[in-house]
């Protein structure tokens, strides 16, 4: 019997009432007896430091094979959740996942884990979590800067460079929003497949709201990138780096959101603001000084979008990043 790590949980059709999770992993390399292998397991929680609920226990079905003659595909196992608990800053509540791979009789493989639901998502150029606007004001810090009380304080999200998974499950737990940047390999971005892997391991943690590709990587690499984490990023938004002192550029398909590069004076071109890209856009800002120094990005930015006349500003940025 083996023990199965890489498996992943996406948020199906939901509401406050009911929730659909489907559980997907690679198959085994081998089947008891040439049977095919199923899921079997359940999911059990809430579970929440902020917070008490009696837990309840819901059991995964098995979706089948594929069809005869169709092409082989991983595991998939559905879950019904009723009154579902879903995971935000505020109630980080999670799930507790135990499964089981079956081949006939016999237990072939086993898996599990923390499982955290989060409902987010966008809608035009805003963040939305369970159904609210969402607005991210995140400053950089390393894992050695990781006070988890500090940032709850001020409500401020950690944006950090390749977060580990300890780090990660911390945040999970305590109720922490992070942006994970992917970090250049040897000088230079990481290869796509590296990068789609990467993205899926943080899609793991309800914690890593938004993930950064690295700064210079090509549009051509940025579409590649989000065509390969489609399937297992969930609600993990990925978003690409672009410079505001000049025109908007083209947006490769795929990304969910843009992180602005407005540098120390936020004064970028006048194109953004008449004709900025239809989705998210962050602010990121050349700073120092935590939520202070978001607030006066903030406030920088507004000015800077009536410079151009009238009485109010044409359209709101989706967040604001000091680093």
């Amino acid at each position: 019997m083996t023990t199965a790590t890489a498996f992943g949980v996406t948020l199906g059709p939901c509401d406050d009432m009911r929730a659909e999770v489907f559980v997907r992993l690679p198959p085994p390399a081998a089947a008891q007896g040439g049977e095919p292998p199923r899921l079997e397991g359940v999911l059990t929680g809430p579970e929440c430091r902020l917070a008490t609920t009696l837990p309840a226990t819901a059991r995964l079905v098995d979706l089948g094979p594929p069809p005869p003659g169709a092409v082989a595909r991983d595991l998939v196992a559905r879950v019904v959740l009723t009154e579902p608990a879903f995971w935000a800053p505020e109630l980080p509540n999670r799930y507790r996942l135990e499964g089981r791979i079956r081949a006939g009789d016999a237990v072939v493989g086993t898996f599990g884990g923390w499982v955290g639901l989060r409902r987010l998502g966008a809608r035009g150029r805003s963040f939305r979590l369970d159904g609210r606007r969402w607005v991210p004001r995140g400053t950089r810090i390393d894992g050695a800067a990781f006070d988890v009380a500090d940032l709850r304080s001020q409500a401020t999200v950690a944006v950090m460079v390749d977060p580990d998974d300890g780090i990660c499950s911390r945040a999970d737990v305590e109720g922490v929003a992070i942006i994970a940047a992917l970090g250049a390999d040897g000088g230079g971005p990481p290869a796509v497949a590296e990068v789609a892997r990467r993205i899926a391991a943080w899609a793991a943690h309800p914690a890593v709201m938004l993930a950064l590709l690295p700064a210079g990587m090509s549009a051509t690499d940025a579409e590649a990138v989000a065509a390969a984490a489609r399937a297992g990023k969930g609600t993990l938004q990925v978003g690409w780096t672009v410079d505001a002192s000049v025109p908007p550029p083209a947006i490769p398909p795929g990304m969910d959101w843009l992180a602005v590069d407005v540098g120390r004076d936020a004064s970028p071109h006048p194109a953004w603001r008449e004709a900025p890209p239809p989705l998210p856009l962050v602010a990121c800002g050349a700073a120092a000084g935590g939520r202070a120094a978001c607030d006066a990005l903030q406030a920088s930015l507004a000015a800077w979008g009536l410079a151009g006349g009238g009485d109010r500003v044409p359209w709101e940025w989706a967040g604001y990043v000091v680093w």
